[in-house]
Protein backbone atom coordinates (compact mmCIF):
# COMPACT_ATOMS: atom_id res chain seq x y z
CA UNK A 1 0.00 0.00 0.00
CA UNK A 2 2.84 2.38 0.92
CA UNK A 3 4.59 1.68 -2.38
CA UNK A 4 1.42 2.45 -4.32
CA UNK A 5 0.93 5.73 -2.43
CA UNK A 6 4.53 6.79 -3.14
CA UNK A 7 4.19 5.94 -6.83
CA UNK A 8 0.96 7.90 -7.17
CA UNK A 9 2.37 10.93 -5.33
CA UNK A 10 5.34 11.02 -7.72
CA UNK A 11 2.91 11.38 -10.64
CA UNK A 12 0.87 14.12 -9.02
CA UNK A 13 1.29 17.63 -10.47
CA UNK A 14 3.73 19.82 -8.56
CA UNK A 15 2.25 22.58 -6.47
CA UNK A 16 3.51 26.07 -7.33
CA UNK A 17 5.88 27.68 -4.88
CA UNK A 18 4.17 30.17 -2.53
CA UNK A 19 4.97 33.79 -3.35
CA UNK A 20 3.79 37.03 -1.73
CA UNK A 21 0.66 38.75 -3.11
CA UNK A 22 1.29 40.73 -6.27
CA UNK A 23 4.37 38.68 -7.27
CA UNK A 24 4.33 36.25 -10.21
CA UNK A 25 4.57 32.56 -9.24
CA UNK A 26 7.92 30.89 -9.73
CA UNK A 27 7.78 27.68 -11.74
CA UNK A 28 9.62 24.73 -10.19
CA UNK A 29 12.87 23.73 -11.87
CA UNK A 30 12.25 20.60 -13.97
CA UNK A 31 14.28 17.52 -13.10
CA UNK A 32 16.92 16.39 -15.56
CA UNK A 33 15.88 13.14 -17.28
CA UNK A 34 18.07 10.21 -16.25
CA UNK A 35 18.78 9.11 -19.84
CA UNK A 36 20.48 12.40 -20.81
CA UNK A 37 24.25 11.84 -20.83
CA UNK A 38 26.39 14.29 -18.91
CA UNK A 39 28.61 16.47 -21.16
CA UNK A 40 32.28 15.46 -21.20
CA UNK A 41 34.32 17.10 -18.45
CA UNK A 42 37.26 19.20 -19.55
CA UNK A 43 40.13 19.76 -17.14
CA UNK A 44 40.70 23.53 -17.22
CA UNK A 45 44.04 23.06 -15.44
CA UNK A 46 45.48 20.67 -18.05
CA UNK A 47 48.66 21.73 -19.82
CA UNK A 48 48.18 22.87 -23.39
CA UNK A 49 50.96 22.07 -25.89
CA UNK A 50 52.90 25.17 -26.94
CA UNK A 51 52.12 27.20 -23.81
CA UNK A 52 55.11 28.26 -21.69
CA UNK A 53 55.97 30.24 -18.58
CA UNK A 54 55.33 33.98 -18.66
CA UNK A 55 58.32 36.33 -18.56
CA UNK A 56 58.91 38.28 -15.34
CA UNK A 57 56.80 41.40 -14.87
CA UNK A 58 58.66 44.62 -15.57
CA UNK A 59 57.90 48.12 -16.76
CA UNK A 60 55.47 50.87 -15.85
CA UNK A 61 52.44 50.06 -13.69
CA UNK A 62 49.04 50.60 -15.28
CA UNK A 63 45.78 50.44 -13.31
CA UNK A 64 42.34 50.59 -14.90
CA UNK A 65 38.90 50.22 -13.30
CA UNK A 66 36.10 50.16 -15.85
CA UNK A 67 32.33 49.47 -15.87
CA UNK A 68 30.09 48.59 -18.81
CA UNK A 69 26.29 48.51 -18.56
CA UNK A 70 23.61 50.07 -16.38
CA UNK A 71 22.97 50.02 -12.61
CA UNK A 72 21.04 46.73 -12.49
CA UNK A 73 22.94 44.92 -15.27
CA UNK A 74 26.62 45.64 -15.59
CA UNK A 75 30.12 44.17 -15.66
CA UNK A 76 33.14 45.76 -14.04
CA UNK A 77 36.81 44.90 -14.37
CA UNK A 78 39.75 46.26 -12.39
CA UNK A 79 43.21 45.39 -13.65
CA UNK A 80 46.82 46.01 -12.78
CA UNK A 81 49.42 45.57 -15.51
CA UNK A 82 53.18 46.04 -15.70
CA UNK A 83 54.75 46.77 -19.04
CA UNK A 84 51.59 45.69 -20.85
CA UNK A 85 51.33 42.34 -19.01
CA UNK A 86 48.38 41.73 -16.67
CA UNK A 87 49.56 41.11 -13.10
CA UNK A 88 46.08 40.69 -11.59
CA UNK A 89 42.46 41.31 -12.41
CA UNK A 90 39.15 41.40 -10.59
CA UNK A 91 35.77 40.98 -12.30
CA UNK A 92 32.44 41.95 -10.75
CA UNK A 93 29.01 41.84 -12.31
CA UNK A 94 25.55 42.75 -11.17
CA UNK A 95 22.58 40.98 -12.64
CA UNK A 96 19.92 42.24 -10.26
CA UNK A 97 19.38 40.78 -7.75
CA UNK A 98 22.46 38.57 -8.22
CA UNK A 99 26.12 39.52 -8.21
CA UNK A 100 29.34 37.76 -9.22
CA UNK A 101 32.84 38.50 -8.01
CA UNK A 102 36.15 36.89 -8.89
CA UNK A 103 39.77 37.95 -8.78
CA UNK A 104 43.02 36.37 -9.85
CA UNK A 105 46.62 37.27 -9.17
CA UNK A 106 49.57 36.06 -11.19
CA UNK A 107 51.34 35.00 -7.96
CA UNK A 108 48.48 32.73 -6.76
CA UNK A 109 49.82 29.14 -6.73
CA UNK A 110 46.31 27.70 -7.37
CA UNK A 111 45.99 29.54 -10.70
CA UNK A 112 48.16 28.78 -13.73
CA UNK A 113 49.17 31.69 -15.99
CA UNK A 114 50.82 30.70 -19.30
CA UNK A 115 52.13 32.49 -22.41
CA UNK A 116 50.41 31.18 -25.54
CA UNK A 117 52.29 30.71 -28.84
CA UNK A 118 50.40 33.69 -30.35
CA UNK A 119 51.47 36.02 -27.48
CA UNK A 120 48.22 35.89 -25.48
CA UNK A 121 48.06 34.90 -21.82
CA UNK A 122 46.04 31.86 -20.79
CA UNK A 123 44.84 31.90 -17.17
CA UNK A 124 43.82 28.43 -15.98
CA UNK A 125 41.50 28.16 -12.99
CA UNK A 126 39.56 25.19 -11.68
CA UNK A 127 36.35 27.01 -12.70
CA UNK A 128 37.34 27.76 -16.32
CA UNK A 129 39.86 29.53 -18.52
CA UNK A 130 40.50 33.18 -19.34
CA UNK A 131 42.50 34.27 -22.38
CA UNK A 132 43.98 37.77 -22.17
CA UNK A 133 45.16 39.62 -25.26
CA UNK A 134 47.05 42.88 -24.91
CA UNK A 135 47.66 45.53 -27.55
CA UNK A 136 48.70 49.18 -27.43
CA UNK A 137 44.99 50.12 -27.56
CA UNK A 138 43.26 47.59 -25.29
CA UNK A 139 43.22 44.55 -23.04
CA UNK A 140 40.69 41.90 -24.09
CA UNK A 141 39.60 39.20 -21.64
CA UNK A 142 37.96 36.13 -23.14
CA UNK A 143 35.87 34.11 -20.67
CA UNK A 144 35.79 30.41 -21.62
CA UNK A 145 33.18 28.34 -19.78
CA UNK A 146 33.71 30.00 -16.39
CA UNK A 147 31.41 28.22 -13.93
CA UNK A 148 29.10 30.71 -12.23
CA UNK A 149 28.42 28.43 -9.25
CA UNK A 150 31.51 29.32 -7.19
CA UNK A 151 31.61 33.04 -8.00
CA UNK A 152 27.90 33.84 -8.29
CA UNK A 153 25.96 31.00 -6.71
CA UNK A 154 24.11 30.72 -10.03
CA UNK A 155 23.67 28.10 -12.73
CA UNK A 156 25.35 28.33 -16.11
CA UNK A 157 28.66 29.59 -17.38
CA UNK A 158 30.22 32.93 -18.21
CA UNK A 159 31.33 33.07 -21.85
CA UNK A 160 32.26 36.02 -24.02
CA UNK A 161 34.68 38.92 -23.95
CA UNK A 162 35.32 42.10 -22.02
CA UNK A 163 37.52 44.71 -23.68
CA UNK A 164 39.14 47.52 -21.70
CA UNK A 165 40.53 50.43 -23.70
CA UNK A 166 43.89 51.78 -22.60
CA UNK A 167 44.78 55.44 -22.06
CA UNK A 168 41.18 56.69 -21.76
CA UNK A 169 39.84 59.07 -19.12
CA UNK A 170 37.30 58.16 -17.96
CA UNK A 171 38.04 54.48 -18.59
CA UNK A 172 36.03 52.83 -21.39
CA UNK A 173 35.14 49.16 -21.77
CA UNK A 174 32.61 46.91 -23.48
CA UNK A 175 31.26 43.38 -23.10
CA UNK A 176 30.02 40.77 -25.56
CA UNK A 177 28.25 37.69 -24.20
CA UNK A 178 29.64 37.99 -20.67
CA UNK A 179 26.30 39.13 -19.22
CA UNK A 180 24.26 36.55 -21.14
CA UNK A 181 22.51 33.93 -19.00
CA UNK A 182 23.95 30.90 -20.87
CA UNK A 183 21.43 28.83 -18.95
CA UNK A 184 17.77 28.17 -19.85
CA UNK A 185 16.50 28.55 -16.26
CA UNK A 186 18.29 31.89 -15.76
CA UNK A 187 17.17 33.12 -19.18
CA UNK A 188 13.55 32.41 -18.21
CA UNK A 189 14.03 34.38 -14.98
CA UNK A 190 15.40 37.33 -16.94
CA UNK A 191 12.51 37.26 -19.45
CA UNK A 192 9.95 37.16 -16.62
CA UNK A 193 11.08 40.58 -15.35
Amino acid sequence: MLTLALALSACAPRKPVWVPDGQPPVAPVPAVPEDVPEPPRIDPMADIPGDRMLPALQGAVERIDCTSGVEDLHARMAIEARGGQIANFAYYSKWKPRTCALDFDRMDPKVKWRLMPDGGTRVHTTQGIFVIRASAQAYTFEFQRISRQKFCGMLGQINGTMTILRGRQPPECSVVGVLDANDEYLENLRRAK
